[in-house]
């Protein structure tokens, strides 16, 4: 059974080429067809949460990403001044803020935001937050979502447990692709 929202082709095509290599050949084919990375960030309308979307849209690979929780993310940052500050380099370094932004990790590579510790750690916690549903609160770590989180999504073959994954008997079937 293919996850909802998705193609039993699309399913076969993210097998076929693996997760990252898929991620990194939509992001880049995206950014060329439609010029959306460099257009929504160099205007002037561009919202710090568009700019984090995209940030999060370059690093996960994955370009529906859910807006609440963005800026339930988002805010997590700036509420600590270190990562606010590490986040607006990390924006400049990408290019999130300039003419030239990133259209792939391999770009990101040869700026050398993965070789500064600082906007590595930044990427890694950004990557957390998408892929756990959990971020840093005032009084603790909190879930954003918890079946929206990435992790299942990258796993066609699996849901989050103590959610319905479809009618009775679901489970003994192959799963699609």
């Amino acid at each position: 059974m293919a996850r909802p929202g998705t193609s039993t082709a699309l399913s076969r095509a993210i097998v076929r080429m693996g997760r990252r290599r898929f991620a990194l050949f939509t992001s880049a084919l995206l950014a060329a067809a439609a010029g959306l990375a460099g257009h929504v960030i160099r205007g002037r309308a561009a919202t710090p949460l568009d700019r984090f979307l995209a940030l999060s849209t370059l690093l996960t690979g994955v370009d529906d990403l859910v807006r609440d929780h963005a800026q339930i993310y988002l805010d997590c940052l700036l509420a600590r001044p270190e990562q606010a500050a590490a986040l607006e380099d990390l924006y400049a370094r990408a290019g999130l803020v300039g003419d030239a932004p990133a259209c792939t990790l391999d770009d990101l590579t040869a700026r050398g935001v993965f070789a500064d510790g600082r906007l590595r750690a930044l990427a890694d916690e950004i990557l957390l937050f998408w892929y756990t549903g959990e971020y840093d609160a005032a009084d603790g770590r909190a879930l954003a979502t918890y079946e929206g989180s990435l992790a299942w999504r990258s796993l066609p073959y699996a849901s989050a447990p103590g959610t319905c994954g479809g009618a009775m008997g679901f489970w003994g079937e192959p799963p699609a692709g």
